[in-house]
């Protein structure tokens, strides 16, 4: 059974959307988590709790991310990306403590570089997506034929 094209296009563009989307929810997340640790470090021991929760919360994003990536046709380098993002968090784990810790804080300014990077790429792809798919409507009808 073979799907039709107007489908295939409708699950590409939802699964851009939702590409778009769970990258800069993680990016947010990521964010959040660096500034909870610092919270925990000079303000309120307490805060480490929330620290761990939100992680839990948000590890397993870029798997959901890799997945919609390869069903919206998002360029191959992010959804590398993506997964590298998702090895990076669970490397956090055995980062946690010792002298890993130090580490931990660097790759948490990575996991902030590299959630960025995609979280604009894929902005970059549904805008210009929109974008295109616009033009193409103006240029079509200047031209005098429908879509």
């Amino acid at each position: 059974m073979r799907i039709s094209e107007k489908i295939k296009t409708k699950i590409q563009k939802y699964s851009r959307t939702l590409f778009f989307l769970l990258a800069w929810i993680l990016l947010l997340g990521i964010v959040t988590q660096v500034v909870l640790a610092c919270l925990a470090v000079f303000v309120d021991g307490g805060l480490w709790q929330k620290h761990r929760t939100i992680m839990n919360v948000i590890e397993f994003i870029p798997v959901f991310m890799v997945i919609f990536g390869y069903l919206g046709g998002i360029p191959k380098l992010y959804n590398g990306l993506s997964l590298l993002l998702f090895f990076i968090i669970e490397l956090q784990y055995y980062t946690k403590t010792g002298w890993l810790g130090a580490i931990h804080a660097v790759f948490a300014i990575v996991l902030f570089m590299i959630s960025l990077y995609v979280a604009w790429g894929s902005y970059q792809i549904v805008v210009n997506n929109k974008k295109g798919n616009h033009d193409n409507k103006q240029q079509l009808q200047y031209t005098g034929t429908e879509i």
